[in-house]
């Protein structure tokens, strides 16, 4: 029998509102079958022995709640089926789509269509606020909800009365609007923010951070519209965490991953981890944001993914694009700096890794129950080294810690891959 487990007194998470415990569990074919002392009475008769528990934790799938995929079909760098595989093996039960593509998704007929169920990774799609999103011509709200978008995502056109018009309308009175900070087609050079170590990188600089303003433009769109579900997506500044504390004004707030992992002091300078959007800020900044998830100023952690392959990503780093794509890493890197470096239960991570994300969303939250496929077993104590080998050469290039060695890994999943 496929994946078939038996584990005494291993590290459970049975869902939100919930803490980890020790105890037993019986998984037949992918699904559980029993917890504690049912498990052990089915493993016996079943004749099923023990598997070594050691620090290994059973949890909830995590939720990605914004990455990018360009082209879910046929795309080059990635794709659905690539992208769907290496979510499932990393943990993941659920993904959002942002609209940025080729073929903006800014209309129902530019929606692809998923049979989302309870046995596979489930895949959603923002659809664009306004089309193109150019901020001229607000897109078909209500069709692209009815055809099945999460949520709406936009830049701030806080000088067009667009976003006014848009926020107006009872159609997105209670869907998520996740506003970007980053301005489309940006020109800008700059490839991390100014400060000492970065100056000493030799990386072009980026002098004027704009972060700032966006955030309290869209503060203000949130007083005018209280009853709206506005998100601000990647917070990366500690300056726009203190004006949201500042103001008081209840708004909820993603930040990538990476924000929270690497800064300009612990990089090695060829790391792929460099160039990415949100950018990366110093030392002090990454403190700052860590301390504004502990204060809930942050809501969810986002993955946001997006992945080139090898002509894309080896390429002179002022000339390649912005990003990286690594679901592996997600959770090994997390946890060591959360769970082993500061000592946080394993219930608050699991918040702004799943829990969370699924309310913003508007979708069932993740959790353990009899007869489900929707778990994984995470070893904090397998090393495994972050190679294109051990990846898959079909996975995208552009991961950051290529070729070094990592402690923590999601060893097994319930969903089929």
């Amino acid at each position: 029998m496929e994946k078939t487990f038996f584990f005494e007194n291993i590290n459970i998470l049975m869902g939100p509102n919930t803490k980890a415990y020790k105890d037993s569990l019986l998984i037949i074919d992918g699904k559980i079958e029993a917890f504690g002392d049912e498990a052990k009475k089915r493993a016996l008769k079943k004749n099923i022995e023990s598997s070594k528990s050691g620090n290994k934790l059973v949890a909830p799938l995590l939720v990605d709640i914004h990455s990018f995929l360009k082209d879910p079909l046929t795309g080059s760098n990635d794709n659905l089926e690539i992208l769907k595989s290496r979510a499932k093996k990393s943990g993941f039960g659920a993904i959002a789509f942002l609209p940025n593509s080729d073929n903006w998704r800014d209309k129902p007929e530019k929606i692809p269509f998923q049979n989302n169920n309870s046995f596979d990774l489930n895949i959603y799609f923002w659809g664009s606020f306004s089309l193109g999103d150019e901020g001229i011509n607000l897109s078909p709200h209500d069709e692209l909800l009815k055809s099945g978008s999460i949520g709406l995502c936009t830049r701030n056109f806080f000088d067009s009365p667009i976003i006014f018009k848009g926020l107006s309308l009872d159609t997105v009175n209670s869907s998520p609007i996740i506003f970007s900070l980053t301005k489309k087609n940006s020109v800008q050079k700059g490839i991390v923010n100014k400060d000492l170590k970065s100056l000493q990188s030799g990386f072009y600089v980026i002098d004027n951070n704009n972060e700032l303003s966006e955030v309290k433009n869209i503060l203000e769109l949130k007083n005018l519209f209280q009853s709206k579900n506005i998100i601000i997506k990647n917070i990366s500044d500690s300056n726009s965490l203190k004006e949201i504390e500042k103001q008081k004004i209840p708004i909820s707030t993603t930040i990538s991953w990476w924000s929270l992992i690497a800064d300009t002091n612990n990089l090695e300078l060829d790391d792929l981890g460099w160039k990415v959007d949100p950018p990366l800020g110093s030392q002090e900044n990454r403190e700052f944001l860590i301390k504004g998830l502990e204060k809930d100023l942050i809501q969810a952690i986002a993955v946001n993914s997006i992945g080139f392959n090898d002509e894309n990503t080896f390429i002179p780093i002022n000339d390649r694009s912005v990003g990286i794509s690594s679901f592996e890493l997600v959770l090994p890197l997390l946890w060591k700096e959360f769970i082993i470096k500061r000592d946080w239960p394993i219930s608050k991570l699991w918040n702004y890794l799943s829990f969370n994300s699924s309310n913003l969303l508007n979708i069932n939250q993740e959790k353990l129950s009899l007869g489900s496929k929707r778990w994984l077993i995470f070893d904090p104590d397998t090393k495994w080294v972050n190679s294109q080998k051990n990846l898959g050469y079909d996975s995208p290039s552009n991961f950051p810690k290529k070729n070094e060695l990592i402690k923590g890994k999601v060893i097994e999943v319930g969903l089929d891959f």
